[in-house]
């Protein structure tokens, strides 16, 4: 192997690599690499993992490391480097939004233009925030729920303003806003769609979860769109889950559905479809452990 066409991604280096690569038994060309110089892009239905503007493909190997804050980090770029049959070390499964939307992506499932950074200097991210999102975009914390530190920012100053008050020690992913009217919320047990609603905001509020007032309507099943329950059921498919509700953001102009999130806990409203569908999921885990007691007499 001629010198420097082995192309080695270190992913976080730590002290003394270099050393650790001029003992290799072959030339290696060896980049050491930092999580906070990464870049993730959903754009378009496509996405690319750079570090300091290099595709993660282009390295022959990246040999991936993570803590235990950073597991979901390497995870998805564990499945992107998979997916493009790019040689990587074994990292355990770790899972956030981050790692969903890599999943989506992955998976050909619409969801909004999305992007997540691995510095925190916005100043030298703002053109590629505007290119990926465009105004107004959400802010979302990749661990959050019920749409705690999200923020909808309207103008690249009301961004600089909004980060500055956003908890620190978390970590954000950068979304283009969907104007909607509404979105569906869709239960989906052992791949079968259970309970499906609308959700209308109140007025003012760009989150259209109940807990910050929204309104909820719920539909027969046979009234729900055949495209809406069978993006429910593949984004569930593509995450491994059997219990779960999809949020499905409808597109006020184009009506085109946009996956927003998969909630492992979603709540249950009283006396709707909610409570039979999750029922009927129960029913089906109680069959399973009666059915291996069983085989075990």
């Amino acid at each position: 192997m001629e010198k420097n066409n082995f192309k080695l991604l270190i992913l976080p280096s730590v002290s003394n690599m270099q050393q650790v690569a001029d003992k290799s038994t072959f030339p290696v060309a060896l980049t050491k690499g930092h999580f906070k110089n990464l870049e993730i892009i959903f754009k378009n239905g496509e996405v690319s993992i750079l570090h300091e503007g290099i595709d993660l493909q282009k390295f022959s190997l990246v040999w991936l490391s993570s803590s235990w804050n950073s597991r979901d980090l390497a995870y998805a770029i564990r499945l992107y480097l998979d997916h493009h049959n790019i040689p990587n070390t074994y990292v355990e499964k770790g899972t956030s939004k981050l790692t969903d939307h890599m999943l989506f992506s992955l998976n050909n499932l619409p969801s909004p233009n999305t992007l997540y950074l691995g510095h925190k200097e916005l100043e030298k991210s703002l053109v590629i925030i505007k290119n990926t999102c465009g105004y107004p975009l959400i802010i979302k914390d990749l661990k959050g729920s019920q749409g705690a530190h999200s923020a909808k920012i309207n103008t690249e100053k009301e961004l600089l303003e909004t980060i500055k008050i956003l908890p620190k020690h978390k970590r954000y992913l950068f979304q283009k806003y969907i104007a909607n009217e509404y979105d569906w919320g869709i239960m989906v047990a052992n791949g079968i769609v259970v309970s499906g609603e609308k959700r209308y905001p109140c007025e003012g509020e760009f989150r259209n979860n109940i807990c910050k007032g929204g309104t909820e309507v719920f539909f027969n099943l046979a009234d729900i769109p055949q495209n809406i329950k069978k993006l429910a059921i593949k984004a569930s498919e593509a995450l491994g889950l059997v219990w779960s509700r999809s949020d499905i953001m409808i597109d006020k102009k184009t009506k085109k559905p946009f996956l927003l999130e998969v909630n492992r806990l979603p709540g249950i409203t009283s006396k709707t479809s909610e409570v039979s569908g999750a029922s009927i999921f129960l029913s089906s885990q109680l069959s399973l452990l009666a059915k291996k007691a069983s085989e075990n007499l």
